[in-house]
């Protein structure tokens, strides 16, 4: 059973008079038509009519959802129902009215809200870009960075908090759009206006992002597009790969002011011990200054006295050295737990990683050692938080005079010092790096070439080479080092020079029996071999030999 109804704008006219003419929407019927009886009382002749360009159309089928469209004329509007309910009886009708009544910034929200949170990175990455979206397509931000920047020109100070560190995103219209309506160029244009703000690879995750809504909105939640607007997209392009290693010395250096560092830290810890007491008699002072001026004395009293009886605890030391050996993300290292290590076995099991599989570290004899000083009084082995981390490590990089030295980086240098040992594998090293492809490793493949080349010649040392020559002053000569024996030149020698070779032998390893053949008048034998077919150039002024 289908519906069609005229939902076009009511239009009140008066002939010669445009300046009289009122448009209604469909149900404001009752309103046109005072309208008219008013121009009436003016002494005009209103004409009162229904335009015939937007026709709402319903459908109800038994066994089908109802389905619920506009068209732009009547005659389109029957082909419509016509075409749907002969699909319909053939099982082939496919809804695509569906994607027409949702907007791409209603998809936003229903992926927050249901299959965002699934995900592993939701939290860090893909809830801040679907939020930031929603809240610069409001204009939020934008408005809020207007109004600091007057409270800055009135008052010299802003007052209003800011709420992001994101620049706002502009040309966000088209999220605005139906579903169904969006197109490859929307897209395309949000990513060259995106990129005169921030750089492309963050333009690249947020298309990761823009793609996974659209996928699942056309996949899972089934509206239904003619082209995913994905389709055709050009993502920039961009080579952020680092290939940073550790040069002479850094190393040395680092350790070093991982060990001051856990040094301070140690102090520090053992100093706050000390100033439990001080801390809780300075709280029954009276005045703020006599707190301070109590706080200040205690702490210089209790730093000294730490100094004399700290536990040095060797945290950051252990992080570099199982970083270096281990090549374990930095957010893999932070989440190991004491019962998730093995030091008889020499492994660390993680249950969870970034590719989402579970997987083993082997442990060098090492680390094992480093690990076993290092204090169970936490459930994981590292207890630092990420920024607790991240300001450490720029201070053990500063300590150490190291520059542009990324956490991340140790894991290269690991993974790169054991592709030069040249003993693993492709396959070898994805086992101990974790990855989940292994054309990631294709980055670390060069570094096995020196080792490879080696191999190849122990591979072939004994079979299958060649003899190789030089010219020498005209004359073909066998390189240095290929191991020819006289036994070998024989085996292609001619059966003259063979016979002629062994008199050669025999005249040299029987001395007496020569000199007795000579004394008969037998011709002794010289130490020259003649080949047939060849012999000895003419000698030339140059070269008499």
């Amino acid at each position: 059973m289908a519906n069609i109804t005229n939902r076009s704008n009511y239009v009140v006219t008066v002939k010669n008079r445009d300046d009289l003419l009122c448009t209604f929407p469909y149900d404001q019927l009752d309103q046109a038509k005072a309208y008219c009886v008013k121009l009436s009382k003016q002494g005009v002749k209103p004409r009162l009519t229904q335009l015939e360009d937007t026709f709402a159309v319903r459908i109800r089928n038994k066994g089908h959802r109802p389905l619920s469209f506009t068209a732009t004329s009547y005659q389109e509007a029957e082909d419509s129902v016509n075409r749907i309910e002969a699909e319909r009886r053939q099982g082939l009708f496919i809804d695509y009215t569906k994607a027409h009544q949702v907007t791409f910034a209603q998809l936003i929200r229903r992926y927050m809200e249901e299959e965002g949170p699934k995900h592993k990175g939701w939290e860090k990455v893909e809830k801040y870009k679907c939020q930031g979206w929603l809240d610069d397509l409001a204009g939020n931000l934008a408005r809020r960075d207007a109004l600091r920047e007057a409270e800055i020109a009135t008052d010299g100070k802003a007052r209003t908090a800011r709420g992001a560190m994101r620049e706002p995103a502009t040309g966000l219209e088209w999220m605005s759009k139906p579903f169904a309506q969006l197109e490859t160029t929307d897209i395309e244009g949000y990513i060259q206006d995106r990129l005169d703000t921030v750089a492309p690879s963050t333009v690249d995750r947020e298309i990761d992002v823009i793609s996974a809504i659209c996928n699942v909105a056309i996949k899972v939640w089934k509206y239904r597009v003619g082209e995913n607007p994905m389709d055709g997209v050009r993502r920039p392009r961009y080579f952020n790969e680092r290939n940073r290693r550790l040069k002479s010395g850094e190393e040395e250096r680092l350790i070093a002011a991982a060990i001051e560092e856990d040094r301070e830290r140690s102090l520090a810890a053992r100093t706050e011990q000390l100033m439990a007491e001080a801390r809780g008699h300075a709280a029954t002072l009276g005045t703020v200054y006599q707190k301070k001026a109590y706080i200040k004395e205690a702490l210089a009293e209790c730093r000294a006295n730490a100094e004399a009886d700290y536990v040095h605890v060797p945290l950051y030391e252990a992080f570099v050295d199982f970083q270096l050996m281990t090549a374990a993300r930095r957010g893999e290292t932070l989440n190991v737990t004491w019962d998730n290590v093995d030091l008889e076995a020499r492994t660390v099991y993680l249950p969870m990683t970034k590719n989402g599989k579970p997987r083993k570290l082997p442990l060098r004899a090492e680390i094992v050692e480093i690990l076993r000083t290092l204090p169970r009084t936490d459930k994981r082995v590292f207890p630092l938080t990420e920024n607790e981390l991240k300001k450490a490590w720029r201070r053990i990089c500063d300590r150490a005079d190291i520059e542009d030295l990324h956490i991340h980086d140790l894991r290269h240098e690991g993974i790169s010092r054991t592709a030069e040992t040249g003993k693993f594998s492709l396959i070898d090293l994805q086992a101990f790096s974790g990855h989940k492809d292994v054309r990631m490793l294709l980055r670390y493949s060069h570094l096995c070439t020196t080792q490879l080349a080696h191999r190849l010649d122990a591979a072939f040392a004994n079979g299958g080479q060649r003899a190789t020559t030089q010219v020498h002053r005209g004359r073909q000569r066998l390189r240095p080092g290929q191991g020819l024996s006289v036994a070998d030149i024989l085996a292609d020698a001619p059966e003259a020079a063979k016979s002629r070779l062994e008199q050669v032998v025999h005249a040299t390893t029987a001395p007496a029996v020569r000199i007795e053949e000579q004394r008969r008048g037998i011709d002794t034998p010289t130490n020259v071999i003649a080949f047939p077919g060849l012999r000895r150039p003419a000698a030339t002024g140059t070269d008499a030999r």
